[in-house]
């Protein structure tokens, strides 16, 4: 488990970069095409080009209080996603874990981008102790620690804050991620224990007095968020922006942010706004299992046998809502338009991500509704 000596010894390390700054449009203009009518494998393709598939709070801030004032830049967005395609890759069936997890992210461009003797950190969903999905499969992270693991980078770090009335190292042991990090050779890190500071994103108009992060999230040179594909009995969704909550210092989640959870609209714009701090490189999202109702630590479970990946949190959970409303889910979001969910309108607004389904291109394998997907998310 990493502390407060090893961080700054981490920081050392890292390649901390400027932050790039945020509100980036990638939308395209080429009409919708699907590829495969009659095949669960394939490419839905939402602009020219497409890709071939087969078929307590232990938290210390800085006594200077670090903030970053309303000009300075607070997003720092990869180069691998900004100006380009959003890549989605969908992998299901009942093919191991291993596969599914390789497959899918080989179909959403792959992690070629990483270089040799960087640090990597994982943003699991491990809002609980409880089994997946609760909380990530502690089997897609062992792939994933695998797989990056093949771009020799310098440390992969597993990182989270747990729900803020929890403690995340006990939460990781529960859940089983403690075992996977020490036989994958990944470090563990409860972001509680770490330095924060706080940003005051220029366009983060729902978080005035603006929000502390750990300062891990932008010491890392890539991070890899690994939602869980489920429903939320708050955010009606959890999975890429909703992930971010975890990157939240634990006073500013229990009053700025949960302060709204009756307000829909409000809650989903502040979900969207926390990627000011910073967008991640690249998303995972464990669909082994699904809450299709209920969550985010109960609730009506479905082996959904699939993973997601993407380079773009917008297209990865359009991606996501339309693969519940395949499966079978709540109200609010069978009926309603993917695109018309608080956090996706105000991530389009923002330019966190693709603005409209013409920025997609949606790669799939083993999915044999993949068609009704890609008219879910057209219809924007």
């Amino acid at each position: 488990m990493i502390g407060r000596k090893k961080f700054l010894a981490i920081i050392s390390a890292t390649a901390f970069g400027l932050f790039l700054a945020g509100c980036f449009s990638r939308a395209g203009s080429i009409d919708f095409i699907s590829k495969n009518s009659a095949s669960s494998g394939g490419t839905a393709a939402l602009g020219s080009e497409t890709m071939q598939s087969a078929n307590t709070s232990k938290e210390t801030v800085q006594s200077s209080d670090t903030t970053k004032n309303s000009t300075e830049q607070s997003t720092r967005t990869s180069e691998t996603v900004l100006g380009k395609k959003a890549y989605v890759g969908i992998a299901g069936s009942n093919d191991s874990i291993e596969y599914l997890v390789n497959k899918a992210i080989e179909l959403a461009g792959g992690l070629g981008f990483i270089k040799s003797g960087s640090t990597v950190m994982l943003k699991p969903n491990f809002n609980t102790g409880n089994q997946n999905p609760a909380s990530a499969n502690p089997e897609v992270i062992r792939q994933v620690i695998r797989i990056v693991k093949k771009q020799n980078p310098l440390q992969i770090i597993v990182a989270d804050r747990s729900g803020f009335w929890l403690d995340t190292e006990k939460c990781m042991e529960q859940n089983g991620i403690t075992n996977v990090a020490n036989e994958e050779g990944a470090e563990l890190a409860a972001l509680e224990d770490l330095e924060w500071e706080k940003i005051t994103p220029k366009l983060a108009l729902n978080w005035p007095k603006g929000f502390r992060i750990p300062k891990l999230l932008n010491a890392a040179d890539y991070v890899i968020s690994i939602p869980v594909l489920k429903t939320h009995s708050i955010a009606n969704f959890s999975m890429a922006i909703k992930n971010w909550v975890g990157i939240l210092f634990a006073k500013d989640r229990a009053s700025d942010l949960h302060l709204f959870n009756s307000k829909e609209e409000i809650f989903g714009y502040k979900l969207a706004e926390l990627h000011l701090a910073r967008v991640p490189d690249f998303i995972i999202m464990d669909g082994s299992r699904a809450f299709v109702e209920g969550g985010p630590t109960e609730g009506k479970i479905i082996d959904s046998n699939l993973i997601v990946a993407s380079n773009d949190i917008v297209a990865n959970d359009v991606t996501g809502l339309a693969v519940l409303k395949n499966l079978g889910t709540i109200k609010i979001i069978r009926d309603r338009n993917v695109w018309e969910h608080p956090q996706i309108i105000r991530a389009v607004q923002l330019g966190l991500g693709t603005k409209s389904s013409s920025g997609i291109v949606l790669n799939s394998e083993g999915i044999d509704y993949i068609n009704s997907i890609a008219v879910e998310i057209k219809n924007n």
